[in-house]
C-alpha cells in the first residue's frame, strides 16, 4: 500500500464483475475500546452473508483488546497489532493489505451493523456496474438508544455522484461502504498524509466518486454511535482538516464546475475555522485562515 495518497487521472468505464460469492475483507481499526469493539465484532459475526474475513487492526491498545478478541474463537477473525499512530488512514490501509477479499468493507470500533448489511450491498453491487456501495445509517447514543439525525433525511443517490459528495448532498459514512478492492487500489487507498488525521473518510469518498459509479442501498443498515470518545468528537481543528481535503481535491485540477463547488465549501470550512481560532484567542492563526478563505472566494469567482 502506498505511503501517500495517489490520484489516478483515468476513470473506470465499468466495475469488474464479481464472483458468485465474493470474499469480503472487513477492517475495524481500534484503540482502547475493548467493550465497544467486541460489540462491533459481534455485529459482523451476526451477518446473514457469511463469506468474509475480519481484520481488527489494534492501534497499540493497552486494554487487552487483542487477547480478548482472539479468545472469542472466531476462525474468520484476525487481530493485527501495530504500534500506536493515531492515524486512521494508515491503520485502515494496513488492515486492507492484510486481507485478500475481492470486496472491502469498513466498520468503526464504536459502531454496529444490522444483520443484512453485507448481503444487501453485495447483491446491489452484483446487480450493477458500480464499483462501490453505501447505505443508510442512524445515530445512537453511548447506551445504544437511537437519536435523531442532525443532517436531515438520507438520500440514496447512485451513479457518478462526485458533485453531490463534494456538496454534502450524498452522505457516505465510512461504516456504510462496501467497495471493490481493485477500485480501492486504483485510488491509492486512504490518504496517509501526516497532516490529515481526521476527515480521511471524506477524502476517500471524494476519490471513489471521482473514479467510479456508486450504488446506494436505501435501507438503514448501520448504527453510528455518538459519544464523548468518538474520534470526530475529540478531533481538534476539524474545520481545518475539512478544508485540507478540498484543497487536495483542487490539486487534482478538476473541471471548472467541480472546482467552483470545492472552492465554495473550502471557503466555508476556512471561515468556520477562523472563527473557532479567534474565539480561542489565537489571532495569528485566525488571520491566516481568513486570508485563505478570501483566496478561495476569489478563485471561485474567477472560474
Amino acid at each position: 500500500m502506498p505511503s501517500a495518497m495517489v490520484r489516478c487521472p483515468s476513470l473506470l468505464s465499468r466495475a469488474s464483475p464479481l464472483s458468485a460469492q465474493p470474499l469480503i475483507t472487513i477492517v475495524i481499526p481500534t484503540w482502547n475500546r475493548l467493550r465497544l469493539v467486541e460489540e462491533a465484532v459481534k455485529s459482523v459475526i451476526a451477518q446473514t452473508y457469511a463469506h468474509w474475513e475480519l481484520i481488527v487492526v489494534d492501534d497499540g491498545s493497552t486494554d487487552g483488546t487483542a487477547e480478548h478478541l482472539e479468545a472469542l474463537g472466531e476462525s474468520r477473525l484476525r487481530v493485527l497489532s501495530l504500534p500506536h499512530t493515531g492515524h486512521l488512514g494508515q491503520v485502515r490501509n494496513r488492515g486492507v493489505a492484510a486481507g485478500s477479499g475481492e470486496l472491502i468493507a469498513f466498520l468503526d470500533s464504536d459502531d454496529l451493523w444490522l444483520p443484512q448489511k453485507l448481503e444487501l450491498q453485495v447483491r446491489a453491487l452484483a446487480d450493477s456496474e458500480a464499483g462501490w456501495s453505501y447505505c443508510g445509517f442512524e445515530m445512537m447514543d453511548a447506551t445504544g438508544h437511537t437519536i435523531p439525525m442532525h443532517a436531515g433525511t438520507f438520500r440514496p443517490l447512485s451513479g457518478r455522484i462526485l458533485r453531490e459528495v463534494l456538496s454534502y448532498q450524498a452522505t457516505c459514512a465510512t461504516p456504510t461502504l462496501v467497495l471493490q478492492r481493485t477500485l480501492f487500489e486504483a485510488i491509492g487507498g486512504y490518504c496517509e498524509d501526516a497532516r490529515l488525521k481526521t476527515r480521511e473518510d471524506h477524502d476517500l469518498t471524494i476519490r471513489l466518486a471521482q473514479k467510479a459509479d456508486a450504488i446506494a442501498v436505501p435501507d438503514i443498515l448501520v448504527r453510528v454511535r455518538h459519544h464523548p470518545g468518538r474520534t470526530t468528537s475529540t478531533a481538534q481543528s476539524a474545520y481545518e482538516q475539512a478544508a485540507l481535503v478540498y484543497e487536495m481535491f483542487l490539486n487534482s485540477n478538476p473541471p471548472d464546475e467541480l472546482a467552483r463547488i470545492a472552492h465554495r465549501y473550502c471557503a466555508r470550512e476556512l471561515a468556520s475555522a477562523a472563527k473557532q481560532r479567534l474565539s480561542s484567542g489565537h489571532l495569528l492563526q485566525a488571520t491566516v485562515l481568513f486570508s485563505r478563505y478570501v483566496d478561495h472566494r476569489r478563485r471561485r469567482s474567477e472560474r
